[in-house]
């Protein structure tokens, strides 16, 4: 039987790593810590500028007088829709014909860029581009 002396070191047999447990790089510290010292300072970064935007531009928030002037000029309008329907379907059309090519182009270019920001909510959200994730048994497993 061979002997091992001390100065020689023992061999150490890795175990097989669990597939379910994430690779050694996802589980590191370092990682981690460095991409959450990367965000808190962007964060304290955006947080002084606006800071600054807020002073420079004398921005406040806004009076009681003036949730309430908004409050009341909303409730009118929606009583004055109840009252004559009608008057806001011919002044819609009457504004509607007012337009220019610029303020179509405008327009439009504001509904692609909110179809923009939800088709990528959605990409977000599903985590893939396209179909949606199936997290229910497989095909195979049933069978």
């Amino acid at each position: 039987m061979l002997q091992l002396q001390a100065s020689q070191p023992r061999l150490q047999v890795s175990k097989p790593r669990d597939r379910r447990s994430p690779p050694a790089a996802y589980t590191n510290d370092k990682i981690y810590i460095g991409f959450f010292d990367c965000a808190a300072y962007w964060t304290k970064v955006a947080g002084e500028v606006a800071k600054q935007v807020y002073l420079k531009e004398g921005l406040a928030p806004p009076k009681t007088t003036e949730f309430k002037q908004v409050y009341d000029d909303a409730i009118n309008q929606g009583l004055s829709f109840i009252k004559n329907p009608k008057g806001y379907s011919t002044s819609l059309v009457r504004s509607s014909q007012n337009f220019t090519t610029n303020d179509i182009v405008k327009y439009t270019s504001y509904l692609l860029q909110i179809l923009g920001f939800f088709a990528l909510g959605e990409i977000i959200g599903r985590r893939q581009v396209v179909g949606y994730p199936k997290y229910g048994p497989s095909a195979e497993a049933t069978d």
